[in-house]
């Protein structure tokens, strides 16, 4: 019933702004695989980009939108102050914006210290080594650092990260409890390390490092069947020539440290898919330092997916599920 509902959301939302009969699918579809909450927010940040100009369509598609979930939905008028503070980089949290950046740089430099130190097989991913290999200046929020991390490596880390008063979760096989948890409150890292004091995160992204040097990404879900968690692992596997594209094994230079990173390019690639409203921000910012070789070939050398079912913690520490 509630897919239906928002199928036909979606439709005149799309009918509103002329959208294409493909793109109007295209849209379904990925909305059958997110949350209700997902679906509100990024329908929301749509109508946003289509129809803020006009004040008549933009009420309206907010209008239908909170009809998805009224309790779960604010007023009209606080819908427009939080996507206006969105896409103006704004934030509401604890700590502004000069004091954000003091503290991002200084995670940056003490984490990445102390991986490099313990051999941890990682990157730094995401807009913000971009800005740091670009030589440009922070200009808004970060509400966490992006890592991906070798699985391997995921026991050290949680040892490191606590030394320094974070809190650690490692979400890849939850209990029952946790599993129904976080169906009604997903977070925003399955693998994350909180600060202790205010919303700034370390978010990891796990990932399995093949004989050829190659990187396969890991991403886990979670659902219940008949009283048991069941997590399935959708793998995203990269060529040599693929994984060279998409990650620079030449050390960045920042502070006291050094830490690979994912590429300009990669990044790019990824935002020009997402176009989330900071994902916009960023694009303009890096275009001008865009390979367009390098980016032609991550186009040329796609990931290739790969799902994995009913997989057990046991059986990835055994190697049964790797291939």
């Amino acid at each position: 019933w509630l897919m239906e509902k928002i199928e036909s959301i979606v439709m005149t939302i799309a009918r509103l702004a002329n959208a294409s009969e493909e793109e109007t699918k295209k849209l379904i579809e990925k909305y059958s695989t997110m949350s209700e909450i997902e679906i509100i927010k990024d329908l929301s940040m749509l109508s946003y980009r289509m129809f803020s100009s006009n004040e008549g369509f933009y009420n309206y598609a907010l209008t239908l939108i909170k009809s998805i979930n009224p309790k779960k939905c604010p007023p009209i008028s606080e819908m427009k102050v939080i996507l206006n503070n969105i896409y103006s980089n704004k934030s509401d949290s604890n700590v502004d914006l000069e004091e954000n950046h003091k503290l991002v740089c200084e995670a940056l430099d003490n984490f990445t210290t102390m991986f490099n130190e313990a051999n941890i097989d990682y990157y730094i991913v995401g807009a913000l080594p971009c800005f740091i290999k670009t030589g440009q200046p922070l200009f808004r929020y970060h509400d966490d650092i992006d890592i991906m991390i070798n699985e391997d490596d995921i026991e050290k880390v949680k040892e490191l990260v606590e030394i320094c008063g974070y809190t650690f979760h490692d979400d890849r096989y939850p209990s029952v409890d946790r599993c129904k948890e976080m169906e009604k409150n997903k977070p925003p890292h399955l693998v994350l390390a909180q600060h202790p004091e205010n919303e700034f995160h370390l978010g990891f992204f796990c990932f399995r490092r093949e004989e050829d040097k190659s990187i396969t990404m890991r991403e886990y879900s979670h659902h219940l069947e008949n009283g048991n968690v069941v997590v399935d692992v959708l793998e995203r596997r990269n060529t040599p020539k693929g994984t060279k594209a998409r990650y620079d094994d030449t050390p960045t230079e920042f502070m006291h440290t050094t830490f690979k990173t994912s590429t300009v390019e990669s990044v790019y690639h990824i935002m020009s898919y997402t176009k989330r409203p900071k994902d916009l921000t960023d694009m303009k910012k890096l275009e001008q330092y865009v390979d367009k070789e390098k980016l032609a070939t991550i186009e040329v050398n796609p990931q290739e997916q790969v799902i994995l079912t009913n997989v057990t913690n046991q059986e990835i520490v055994n190697g049964i599920k790797k291939l």
